[in-house]
């Protein structure tokens, strides 16, 4: 994640203190709100709670534009494949927002689960990686 990014990421957590957390875990907690959003929307629409459901689906659909924005096609040549999937997720935000479609906020929650756990074992990893190269056994 380069700089910009980051400092664009941590600008949304700042409230909650996130902003001096690591890319890494600053990215876990994106995706952890991102699916608290997504099924705080579908609560809302099947409880006909229309203001909620709008504003759950406009912070997710923030949060997506600014993972998009995080992505380095230039360090990691795989984002461009994965800028193309957070662009379909917009569309179908959006479109779940327009139409206070539960359907559609279920397929953004099959495409956002899988991504939220393979971020967070590609950050266990670093933590055992950088846990096994400490003398002391402290990741610091």
């Amino acid at each position: 994640m380069n700089q910009r990014a980051h400092a664009a990421l941590a600008g949304r957590y700042q409230d909650d203190g996130m902003a001096g957390s690591s890319p890494q875990k600053l990215l876990l907690a994106v995706f952890d709100r991102l699916q608290r959003d997504l099924r705080d929307s579908i609560e809302a629409i099947g409880a006909n709670q229309i203001e909620a459901a709008h504003t759950s689906l406009v912070n997710a659909q923030e949060l997506v534009f600014e993972l998009n924005l995080a992505l380095a096609p230039d360090v990691w040549p795989a984002a461009l494949e994965l800028r193309a999937v957070y662009e379909h997720l917009m569309t179908l935000l959006i479109d779940a927002n327009m139409n206070k479609s539960t359907d559609k906020v279920e397929t953004c929650l099959r495409i956002v689960n899988p991504l939220a756990e393979t971020w967070a074992e590609a950050h266990r990893a670093l933590q055992e990686k950088q846990l096994a190269a400490t003398p002391s056994g402290r990741v610091q």
